[in-house]
């Protein structure tokens, strides 16, 4: 096993997205690259099983990415997973105001699901993300979003999009992560947070979140001349897919920075069903241009 890494002061530390962009420049062409969050423990034979996965979607362009589920549904001793429900990524909406308004994917549901394979999902998780090599290639995380903790995963999710990727719940998980409760608390909220420097970077969270926004057409009422525009070609958006298509497609208003709810109702077996017939004979993706489904909640209360 070969680990490389890189040590920085902590004083450096401008949060998650400039940590996982420092990541992604240390790719060297490995076929595979996986993300995950730290305190994570994984089951036996862990890299076999999600390859296996991956290759069931039968997608070139396959991303298979969730939030993990909490480590109390892991065998710590025999290291195997205690359950056979997993996550699936299909709950987002807006949240905070003004310049910092984004959308931000909750709390994800979780179950046993119907098929034993892949299933197709809307959004792409930071917590945990396997692929191809070529997705750290096509969808490289930006530099210029210093302070960002939450809205990196529309940012990333977005762009992955309109680059033909596809995202999926796997059929289960292969590992868990331990949060900051119940008996875990206290030895997590023990960690370092990047946001104990904030003094030091004054200004540019604000800066950053009208990049993150404009970079993805999600801040249709701002100026564009209000966001920073560098290397915008290398961290923007793709030309296989329009981030229109996406927001019609899941239900998405970016000029009234609203969405359309119950979309978990549609994602999972119903999705799957209707989407799969548009991948594409060779394996590279769902074809959008034979979609045109729209998402409408239907499941409004009266």
């Amino acid at each position: 096993i070969k680990l490389t890494f890189f040590v920085m002061d902590a004083t450096l530390a401008v949060g998650p997205v400039f940590a996982r962009h420092i990541g992604h420049r240390m790719y060297r062409g490995e076929y595979y690259a996986m993300q995950c969050d730290a305190h994570v423990l994984f089951i036996n034979d862990w890299d076999e099983d999600i390859i296996g996965q991956w290759h069931d979607a039968k997608n070139e362009m396959a991303v298979l990415t969730v939030y993990l589920s909490d480590v109390k549904s892991y065998d710590e001793e025999t290291g195997e997973s205690l359950t056979e429900s997993r996550p699936i990524m299909c709950e987002s909406g807006y949240e905070s105001s003004g310049n910092y308004r984004h959308l931000r994917h909750g709390q994800q549901p979780e179950g046993t699901p119907v098929v034993k394979e892949p299933v197709l999902e809307p959004y792409w998780a930071a917590g945990f993300s396997f692929n191809r090599g070529h997705f750290v290639v096509n969808v490289p995380y930006d530099q210029y979003l210093p302070m960002i903790f939450q809205g990196e995963e529309i940012n990333m999710g977005l762009r992955g999009f309109t680059y033909g990727y596809d995202y999926y719940a796997s059929a289960h998980s292969v590992c868990f992560h331990i949060y900051a409760v119940g008996e875990n608390a206290k030895r997590r909220n023990k960690v370092p947070k990047f946001w104990e420097h904030t003094n030091l970077y004054d200004d540019v969270e604000e800066k950053a979140f009208l990049r993150l926004n404009g970079i993805i057409d999600m801040n249709p009422n701002e100026d564009p001349n209000l966001w920073d525009h560098t290397d915008e070609k290398k961290y923007g958006i793709g030309k296989v897919r329009t981030t229109q298509k996406f927001f019609d497609t899941f239900g998405i208003h970016t000029k009234t920075q609203t969405v359309e709810g119950h979309l978990c109702r549609f994602v999972g077996t119903p999705m799957q069903n209707k989407f799969i017939p548009a991948l594409r004979t060779n394996g590279m993706g769902i074809d959008y241009d034979k979609i045109d489904y729209k998402f409408v909640d239907n499941f409004k209360k009266k």
